[in-house]
C-alpha cells in the first residue's frame, strides 16, 4: 500500500504535545478569541490533533472538521465536546461538502502546510454561506524588507522537512487578499511563546469573496 504523504505519525506525537504546551498559554487564549466569531455550522479546515475543539463557542451547533493525516484523526477522535462533531479525512483543496452550506469556517494554522492555499481559500468561499465567517489563526511571513523575514525564506525548506510540511513564509494576508476576501478586520501580532520562527501571526475575521 502506498504511504499517505500527509501522514506524518511521529510528528503527530509531537505536535499533539507542543500544541497541548500552547493551551496554557498564549495560543489557548488565542483560539478562544478567534472562535469568537464562529456560530452555526462550524467547517475546521485542518483539525489537526484537535485542541480548536476545546474553544467552541456555544454559538457553534456542529462541527465538520477536515483532516488529512490518518494519525492527527486518531488523536483528534479522542476529543469529546458538547456539538457533534463530524470528522472528515480529506484535503482542503477537495473538501466534501455541497455549496453554501456552512456558516464559519476556522483556518487555524493549516494554510502553513496545504499544498495549495489558493485552491483551499477557493473552496472556504465555496461552501461558506454568503457573508459567513472564516475566522483566522495563521502564522505566516513576517513583513516585507524585514531580516526575519528573509531567514524565513531561508530556512523554508530544512523547515518543512522537519515539521510535517509547514511552510514558515506563507503570505496569508496577499492569499486571502488576492482571493477576494475581506481583510480588514484581520490584525498582525507576535505569538512570542512559539517557535520564533513561527511567531508573526494573522488573526481575526476575514469575510469571502461577494459570489458571482
Amino acid at each position: 500500500m502506498k504511504a499517505d504523504p500527509h501522514d506524518h505519525p511521529v510528528f503527530a506525537r509531537l505536535y499533539n504535545w507542543l500544541t497541548w504546551a500552547g493551551e496554557i498559554t498564549t495560543v489557548g487564549r488565542w483560539r478562544t478569541e478567534v472562535l469568537r466569531g464562529a456560530s452555526g455550522r462550524l467547517l475546521i479546515v485542518g483539525l489537526g490533533p484537535g485542541h480548536d475543539l476545546a474553544h467552541l463557542p456555544p454559538a457553534v451547533t456542529e462541527v465538520f472538521a477536515v483532516e488529512p493525516a490518518a494519525a492527527m484523526r486518531r488523536i483528534a477522535g479522542r476529543r469529546r465536546v458538547a456539538q457533534p462533531v463530524h470528522l472528515i479525512a480529506g484535503v482542503g483543496e477537495h473538501l466534501p461538502l455541497p455549496d453554501n452550506s456552512i456558516d464559519s469556517v476556522l483556518l487555524s494554522l493549516v494554510l502553513c502546510s496545504v499544498d495549495d492555499p489558493a485552491a483551499v481559500l477557493g473552496e472556504v468561499a465555496r461552501v461558506l454561506r454568503p457573508g459567513g465567517a472564516v475566522c483566522v489563526f495563521e502564522h505566516v511571513r513576517a513583513r516585507d524588507g524585514s531580516r526575519f523575514g528573509r531567514l524565513q525564506d531561508r530556512l523554508a525548506g530544512p523547515w518543512a522537512r522537519i515539521a510535517g510540511g509547514c511552510q514558515p513564509h506563507r503570505r496569508t494576508r496577499d492569499a486571502l487578499d488576492a482571493a477576494g476576501y475581506d481583510t480588514s478586520a484581520l490584525s498582525d501580532r507576535m505569538l512570542l511563546l512559539n517557535v520564533p520562527l513561527l511567531a508573526p501571526t494573522l488573526i481575526g475575521v476575514a469575510r469571502p469573496p461577494a459570489a458571482g
